[in-house]
């Protein structure tokens, strides 16, 4: 006979209702960044519940915030014991793995996701940038094709494609890809610091500078500071070049390239100083566009842009 106390009921007849509250109060600390509260919350869910999925995800995702890598990988684990097809749990399982750097294992999670939900593009691009770091380019290149066969706007499968033809010497391949994203998306900021690198690698200064100016409206970085004053050198603007230098400095005063670069700068600048003015085509227009025969540097056009 099933007896009437707590004790009883707590072994017997989880209330359906205590297990609910526990696991909204759970996630509404996990929300407010209380994640030991969040804890606590989730072990009572578990206590009534031992076996529910959505419990063990949400523990390991309190436990992540904790720092305790391994507590949320374990709970992950338990999640998908209890629930196999958990794309959410995978896709944790495989974040918690590769925070720790465990990239081979990782690949193996999205792998299993991938026979559960082969068309989830989460992990086709997840899966492509864990190869991409293990140096596997030719690899991480097809799980972005998979991943855009299935969604072919998905500008961040095109930027990553096109970080890895970087990597196999593709640059015309890049480039189309990194177009592709900012098609789909105009102010991606990493396809726009992709192209930022592209060009500069193509030696084509001015459009550096285009694309660095677009870039540092998004966010301001001490590198990319540095990339635009090196552009502005290449160009001959000592004056812009030693602004840049000078601001990548106040960002980040330990920058020993920026100081190197501010004093070549300064050096220019008593030599000649050539300013761009308000022309931004640097050779990317063609002879007869408006604007090519009234341009003031249209004699130096194709030598600082070629």
């Amino acid at each position: 006979m099933i007896g009437t106390t707590d004790d009883a009921k707590d072994r017997y007849l989880p209330s359906v209702d205590r297990l609910e509250d526990a696991m909204r109060a759970g996630m509404r600390a996990l929300d407010a960044g209380q994640p030991d509260e969040a804890l606590e919350r989730f072990n009572l869910a578990l206590k009534l519940k031992p076996e529910y999925d959505a419990a063990w995800l949400a523990r390991g995702h309190a436990l992540r915030q904790l720092k305790d890598s391994e507590g949320a990988l374990q709970s992950f684990a338990q999640a998908l014991r209890a629930n196999h097809e958990s794309e959410e749990a995978w896709l944790a399982l495989a974040t918690t793995l590769r925070g720790l750097g465990r990239r081979r294992e990782e690949v193996e999670a999205y792998d299993e996701l991938l026979k559960i939900r082969p068309r989830s593009v989460d992990a086709w691009v997840n899966k492509g940038a864990a190869l991409h770091e293990l140096k596997s380019f030719r690899a991480a290149t097809a799980c972005y094709d998979a991943a855009l066969a299935i969604r072919p706007e998905h500008a961040p499968a095109w930027n990553n494609k096109g970080a890895a033809l970087l990597r196999l010497h593709d640059e015309a391949g890049a480039d189309r890809c990194f177009a592709e994203a900012l098609h789909f998306d105009p102010d991606f900021f990493d396809a726009i610091v992709n192209r930022v690198l592209l060009l500069q690698r193509r030696g084509r200064h001015g459009e550096v500078v285009i694309w660095t100016d677009r870039a540092l409206r998004f966010r301001e970085a001490a590198w990319l500071l540095y990339v635009k004053a090196l552009a502005h050198l290449g160009l001959l603007e000592g004056t812009l070049a030693v602004k840049a230098f000078e601001r990548a400095l106040e960002l980040d005063p330990k920058f020993q390239e920026a100081k190197e670069g501010l004093r070549e700068a300064k050096g220019l600048r008593q030599r000649v100083d050539f300013f761009r003015g308000v022309y931004e085509c640097f050779g990317t227009h063609e002879a007869g566009d408006p604007g090519c025969e009234e341009c003031e540097i249209s004699g130096r056009c194709r030598e600082v842009s070629p």
